[in-house]
């Protein structure tokens, strides 16, 4: 190959597009078309994310006319204006002409394309804070679509000398690539499925995700490669012979064309299987954890996995990020595990074919979901269902909501249904009702704590009796509230700690959220023992839970609850001092980054918690997990609670007597050591009192027992309650993005125990993904006014309430005094303050009514402002980031036919122009 001819030829055909104003045109229709795609749907702003993916879905439209406009004049032009011959003269072979025709549209594109890029990136600057990575990783993609696209249209201008024609073969060519991401309108759906695979919108949608895939890659590579060869073919067409050999020619060459496809199909489906991926965005977003990818790879191939996802193409705001990563965990999962892991992920919407499908055969059904939709909050079905099977065996995610981690979900799943290692949890039966407890009013029976459904994806879950030896074979222990355990049951648990079995122990001074389980220093209920008798029965003793802190050497004050001043969440006013937050933003390290249950939390709530110590004469290696700040003190029980006449509590104080202490607590902390077992030490301290002048040898000396014990000194994280604000995650639409890792805590806790670490550095995994900052800030202030103004209303509400009630109050005690005065009967003073009772409530009723009925009028109005707002907002930056950015290529437009103006005129005397005019 001869590159000084082919860079003559690429020279000729780039100049000459760059120096006609058309081609600026061309360039401006193309700026004008992408940011038209990319910002002007509502769906940008409703997703909140800085990126393109609303480009990344016309993008291959656009192409279609885009790519014709740059091809059509390839060779057609050449041949229209008779230039094919005089450029076939030089001593080029047909390679370095179809080359060097082919490089100069491609850095035509390339430019076309870099003007594209300036202008989105500024707008998505301007809008927020976009991943470099990702941003550039997309317009990556967007080049080898048109390295592809550009080939194919080459062949429509080799193919005719009408510019019209080599247009509409251009974009004809290219339209089935474009157009199989659509197939689904006219096929049925496993074959729509199997060609879409093989569209350009597919493979581009690696790149929009912000990876590079070699698959995709070798895809658009093997489409430039068949498309040069046919253009090579068609312009040696000249050298044919003709007559019948013309004929033999043809065919031969259609042979080795159809041979080339066949070749060019082999190459992309080995690549497609051996997949070579990189994730090029800044925030790591598409890379699993090295779990995953261990986890994924020990799969063996004569067990595939199916995986079925039924997910809605439209989700409301706060729903777009989880849907995204689900996405992406399920493609990227599917990627590296290869044929081992067969991926289907279903467009589902209510109502259709693929809803009717999901809910008879995997019981997956949509759930209502409220959606902030350009500030007006309504109501949508959606679905995020996922199906996981493996021959008989399979798990369902019925709904996998958005502060649930995708990745985690997925992967425990696919082990489940894969029969990896599965390892036993005992629960130790106490007054926690993990368990549901049978209701003797509705005489049904209680709902399981989610935590052990939880515990029962990935564990053997057994119930533990500890009324009875602990005997069965189990590798942790759970044990929630052992204080409300008896003398013979703590005995028995106590006993089974000290044979070394593994134990997470949740201890709480004041449980909020689990009603009915005594607090550490409370007795216990009769009632919870024997419902039948209510209180006829006195409360049975409890164990004696300092001989299981003595064995551990821990200090726990039993009524000691701690409180500190800090709430990240200032909206939430509703948190006391009680409600402790434990994060970076009040301590520096609030985690142990040394412990494995708790390196990568990022914040707890633990409600009325209570704190533990090292006892300064144990040997046990006490390492803390989890502390307060020093913004801190301590409250007795009794001090916050309202006891009633039996000594039992009956509300919380509103003023309760604090202590201040500036101290950080440990709430949470790991007991290590080691312990003569209890049997071996009992028969050596036999044998000593025997032969108390005989010396013991080494093999006398008791055996040791590895004692290994998580305490965490609340149980709230336990309730369902906290369950389901993980599953909820962040409330935009109120304002509260809790991200709480209580419940993380809890199973990083129990794995940690059972040496089961396949899950914990996914089970916190939370990809990070830029948003629209600007926007938000724009419309944050008015979203905080409109908060503000429906407290008001509210306010103003049970304001009125109470002064018309004090009013009433009042009215009638005068009444009652007046008629006292009078010395009537008093039934009649009863029953006539009865009546004028019943007459001003009736009243009262009416005027409340009324005054609701405004209220509700003027919160509609206060929703209806942020709505305009809101939109406005959007409107504003969607007219300037669509009329912005064009501006650029249509200038140089208007230069260049200027200047292309002016030089036709030099030299041309002043009456001949007067006259051409």
């Amino acid at each position: 190959m001869n590159m000084n001819l082919l860079l003559a030829v690429f020279k000729r055909n780039f100049t000459a597009y760059f120096t006609n104003p058309l081609g600026y045109v061309f360039i401006w229709l193309f700026v004008f078309l992408s940011t038209i795609a990319a910002f002007w749907s509502n769906e940008f702003f409703n997703a909140n994310l800085a990126n393109l993916d609303q480009l990344n879905v016309a993008f291959p439209f656009i192409m279609l006319v885009f790519i014709p406009a740059i091809t059509m004049g390839v060779w057609a032009d050449e041949r229209r204006q008779g230039t094919d011959e005089l450029l076939l003269t030089i001593p080029a072979g047909d390679l370095e002409v179809v080359v060097g025709k082919y490089l100069s549209t491609l850095a035509i594109y390339t430019v076309s394309l870099l003007f594209s890029l300036v202008c989105n990136y500024f707008v998505l600057e301007t809008l927020g804070n976009p991943d470099m990575g990702l941003f550039l990783g997309t317009y990556v993609g967007y080049w080898f679509v048109g390295l592809a696209m550009l080939a194919l249209g080459m062949i429509g201008s080799f193919l005719t000398r009408n510019l019209t024609v080599a247009f509409i073969l251009g974009a004809l060519l290219n339209l089935p690539l474009v157009a199989m991401a659509r197939a689904d309108t006219i096929l049925p759906a496993a074959q729509a499925r199997a060609l879409a695979e093989w569209s350009i919108s597919a493979q581009l949608a690696e790149f929009g995700r912000g990876v590079i895939s070699l698959g995709s890659i070798v895809y658009f590579l093997v489409i430039v490669a068949v498309s040069l060869y046919i253009c090579m073919v068609l312009i040696g067409r000249r050298h044919w012979a003709r007559g019948s050999d013309w004929a033999v020619q043809a065919g031969h060459f259609i042979v080795r064309t159809a041979a080339m496809l066949v070749a060019a199909t082999a190459i992309v489906t080995f690549f497609q299987y051996h997949d070579a991926r990189a994730d090029v965005t800044s925030e790591g977003i598409n890379s699993l954890s090295p779990s995953t990818v261990k986890l994924i790879q020990g799969l063996e191939p004569n067990r595939p996995v199916q995986i079925e996802a039924f997910i809605s193409p439209e989700v409301p705001e706060a729903y777009v990020q989880p849907r995204e990563n689900l996405l992406r965990v399920l493609r990227e999962v599917s990627a590296l595990a290869g044929p081992k892991v067969q991926l289907r992920i279903h467009d589902t919407e209510p109502l259709t074919e693929e809803a009717a499908y999901a809910e008879q055969r995997y019981e997956i059904t949509p759930e209502a979901k409220q959606n902030l939709t350009r500030g007006a909050v309504t109501e949508t079905d959606i679905f995020m269902g996922v199906a996981v099977t493996s021959g008989l065996k399979r798990v369902i995610i019925p709904f996998l909501d958005r502060g649930i981690p995708a990745e985690y979900e997925v992967v425990r799943s696919i082990a489940t249904v894969t029969d990896q290692e599965r390892k036993t949890i005992g629960i130790v039966t106490t007054y926690a009702p993990l368990y549901g407890q049978f209701n003797m009013q509705m005489m049904s029976p209680g709902r399981d704590w989610p935590i052990v459904t939880e515990l029962e994806k990935q564990y053997d879950v057994v119930q533990i009796d500890p009324s009875q030896p602990i005997t069965q074979d189990v590798d942790v222990l759970l044990a929630v509230q052992p204080s409300s355990l008896g003398p013979p049951e703590m005995d028995n648990f106590i006993a089974a700690v000290e044979r070394g079995v593994p134990t997470a122990i949740f201890e709480d001074p004041m449980p909020v959220f689990a009603a009915g389980v005594p607090a550490t220093s409370m007795p216990r209920s009769p009632a919870q023992q024997n419902p039948m008798m209510g209180m006829q029965q006195r409360p049975q003793p409890k164990g004696d839970l300092n001989r299981l802190w003595n064995l551990l050497g821990v200090d726990f004050a039993p009524d000691q609850i701690i409180w500190q001043t800090y709430n990240p969440y200032p909206k939430a006013e509703m948190f006391p001092d009680e409600f402790v937050f434990i994060d970076d933003g009040v301590v520096d390290n609030p985690f142990n980054e040394n412990s494995e249950p708790v390196e990568d939390l990022q914040q707890l709530l633990l409600p009325f918690p209570g704190a533990v110590d090292s006892l300064k004469a144990s040997e046990m290696n006490f390492t803390w997990l989890a502390r307060t700040g020093d913004e801190t003190g301590t409250v007795r029980l009794r001090e916050l609670m309202q006891m009633g006449p039996f000594g039992r509590p009956m509300g919380l104080n509103d003023n309760p007597r604090r202590t201040t202490t500036n101290v950080e607590y440990v709430v949470a902390a790991r007991i290590q050591g080691q312990l003569p077992a209890a049997d071996e030490a009992a028969e050596n301290q036999t044998g000593s009192d025997a032969n108390p002048g005989e010396e013991s040898s080494d093999s006398d000396a008791p055996k040791m027992v590895d004692i290994d014990v998580v305490v965490v000194a609340d149980i709230d994280m336990l309730t369902p309650q906290f369950f389901q604000i993980r599953e909820e995650g962040a409330r935009p639409e109120l304002g509260f993005y809790f991200e709480f890792d209580n419940v993380p805590l809890v199973l990083n806790a129990l794995d940690s125990l059972a040496g089961d670490t396949r899950f914990l550095d996914i089970r916190t995994r939370r990809p990070k993904y830029r948003t629209l900052s600007k926007i938000e800030e724009r419309t944050e202030q008015s979203r905080e006014k409109t908060a503000e103004a429906r407290e008001r209303i509210q306010t103003q509400l049970e304001e009125t309430r109470e002064e018309a009630q004090q009013q009433l109050n009042e009215e009638i005690e005068k009444l009652r005094e007046r008629m006292q005065k009078e010395n009537l009967d008093p039934m009649e003073v009863a029953t006539r303050v009865q009546m004028v009772l019943s007459d001003r409530q009736r009243r009262l009723d009416t005027r409340m009514e009324q005054l609701q009925k405004q209220m509700e009028r003027e919160q509609k109005q206060i929703d209806t402002e942020l709505a305009l707002e809101v939109r406005r907002v959007q409107d504003q930056y969607k007219l300037w980031a669509v009329l912005l950015p064009p501006i650029l290529p249509l200038a140089l437009a208007v230069i260049v036919f200027a200047i292309r103006r002016a030089r036709e005129r030099e030299g041309i005397a002043e009456t001949r122009l007067h006259k051409s005019q």
